[in-house]
């Protein structure tokens, strides 16, 4: 662990939120969050059959795919919190590793003890969010995206989740 200074103001104003939470959700959290919604929905759909038919007129994919964000979301929002607190900032990596590996090792022990969950696509889970773990961690602890990447990524993948409600109304 590196030998970090912690700094304190005498009179200063309490926050609840870390001084670089805009930039945490919005060039680290949001695009990654994207991009695992819209490959998994690119995956569900490709993996149903009719890669067309169920990325523009079925819902399974797109209710399928919410699934994987919100499940890797855990450890990520766990970060946000741990990082944004003065007492417990320098064990928010560790904590987002064990949470993350503890995570990984519920999914694989349920692939492997219920085998009749395949036929909700468990495999495809498994395939995503490892490593969607691994990418949120390094994009966390190094840095976010640049702006002219992180913004239409986040974007894109809003304009996929509006759309897989649309879909989701009217069929």
């Amino acid at each position: 662990m590196g030998a970090e200074r912690l700094e304190l103001e005498r009179d200063a104003p309490d926050h609840l939120l870390p001084k670089d939470f805009n930039d945490v959700l919005t060039r680290r959290y949001f695009p990654v969050l994207s991009l695992t919604y819209i490959s998994s929905v690119m995956g569900f759909a490709a993996e149903k059959g009719s890669f067309v038919h169920y990325l523009f007129e079925d819902k399974s994919a797109y209710l399928m795919a919410l699934f994987v964000p919100l499940w890797v979301s855990v450890p990520a929002v766990l970060w946000i919190i741990l990082k944004g607190s003065h007492l417990f900032y320098h064990v928010a990596d560790a904590w987002y590793k064990i949470t993350a590996v503890m995570m990984t090792v519920t999914l694989l022990l349920g692939y492997l003890l219920l085998p009749e969950a395949e036929e909700y696509g468990v495999r495809i889970y498994c395939a995503v969010t490892i490593p969607v773990f691994f990418v949120l961690y390094y994009f966390f602890v190094k840095g976010g995206l640049p702006a002219m990447a992180a913004h239409p990524l986040s974007a894109l993948g809003l304009t996929f989740l509006l759309y897989g409600g649309v879909v989701n109304f009217l069929y």
